[in-house]
């Protein structure tokens, strides 16, 4: 081979040797979802499938229980550098996140998960401008997010009538603590792990969660009464979010590999939570747990309750100074209407909801340019 030939070949050589370099890269991940918790699997699974899928281009490092950030410290320790993506509940940090704190005002309405997964997630990546640059102020590229299963309450006593409620501490964010005072309880903001501790020491009376969190979140070692009567399921659980500059660092195809792989991901969570609900209240009830529903005044009140609170939901936006509160509600009653059609004409099986989650949603998001 003559000298040119060499010097063309290795520069060549080289070029390639250094775009392979560039394309490998880490997405650190913080969560502060205990480590036994449902979604953690679901989650190793979606970061595996990622790096199959950018032929090993992609690596992770996972990081749950609040070892690296805490759910208050997630959104700022991703904007900042500390974590690549992580787990958002702006409920956590409501003055830094106020848009999203203000969708935690409809889970009232989440009465279908499925439905709701679906409405949050089209709203929130593609019709909620205001959520959009919130998440840019963050330097965070929203992902993914689901509506959890219906929360009830967690007690340490047998709570049957409204007038139980009153005067005890109950765990309450957003419209939950609007609830909360409605009962004439008082509403506690703490993240759903540190309501075990607070459980156990006495400075909670009830938790609220999903059924699940008896086990998921060690409930069950504190509370031993659960209300079966549905509140809602929460409005907020951004499970994928990533910092815009990781975001932008990678390849096409590897943002691709990533949001290719996000409906089976947001699946996976969500029907674990249907299942785990179901399997929680057999498990449990041999060790003690009491799972009742409380006297019909309960259940008539929170039902009406949540259906008066929406007005209130968007006057409360306007007052901390949401942008578009009443364009945000209307968005969300459509995409409400919207997807309770798809399931209903579609089916509900996990196969069959992936898929519309995939088509309707995830593969709409932009992965050959810059966010």
């Amino acid at each position: 081979m003559k000298l040119g030939q060499l010097a063309i070949a290795a520069t060549v050589a080289l070029t390639a040797g250094a775009a392979w370099a560039q394309e490998n890269t880490k997405i650190v991940y913080a969560s502060y979802l205990n480590p036994l918790h449902i979604t953690n699997p679901v989650l190793t699974e979606f970061f595996e499938n990622v790096k199959e899928d950018s032929n090993g281009t992609i690596d992770y490092e996972m990081h749950v229980g609040g070892s690296l950030l805490s759910g208050r410290d997630i959104p700022g320790g991703v904007r900042d550098g500390l974590a690549d993506a992580g787990y958002f509940v702006g409920a956590y940090v409501p003055s830094e996140m106020p848009v999203d704190t203000y969708l935690g005002e409809f889970s009232l309405l989440n009465d279908k998960p499925l439905v709701m997964t679906g409405v949050l997630n089209e709203l929130v990546l593609f019709n909620c401008p205001d959520c959009e640059q919130e998440y840019r102020d963050f330097n965070t590229r929203p992902l993914a997010t689901y509506a959890l299963t219906p929360y009830v309450y967690h007690c340490r006593e047998e709570l049957k009538t409204i007038d139980d409620f009153k005067g005890k501490r109950v765990r309450g964010i957003a419209a939950y603590a609007e609830l909360a005072r409605a009962l004439g309880a008082t509403p506690i903001n703490v993240s759903p792990d540190e309501a075990y501790e607070a459980l156990d020491r006495g400075i909670l009376d009830c938790a609220l969660h999903s059924v699940a969190a008896q086990k998921a979140r060690s409930y069950g070692e504190a509370a031993k009464f659960v209300i079966l009567d549905p509140l809602g399921g929460f409005f907020g659980a951004s499970t994928m979010n990533m910092r815009i500059e990781k975001w932008n660092s990678l390849t096409p195809d590897q943002r691709k590999a990533v949001t290719g792989n996000l409906a089976e991901m947001v699946t996976g969570a969500i029907f674990n939570y249907l299942k785990e609900d179901e399997d929680v209240i057999d498990e449990y009830t041999k060790t003690g747990t009491k799972f009742y529903h409380a006297d019909p005044e309960f259940a008539e009140f929170v039902s009406s309750f949540a259906q008066e609170y929406q007005d209130q939901a968007v006057a409360k936006g306007e007052e901390k100074g949401i942008a578009h509160p009443q364009e945000i509600a209307d968005e969300i009653s459509r995409l409400r209407e919207k997807w309770t059609k798809l399931l209903e004409e579609n089916g509900t099986d996990r196969e069959t909801y992936q898929r519309l989650l995939d088509e309707e949603i995830f593969s709409k998001i932009e992965t050959d340019a810059e966010y």
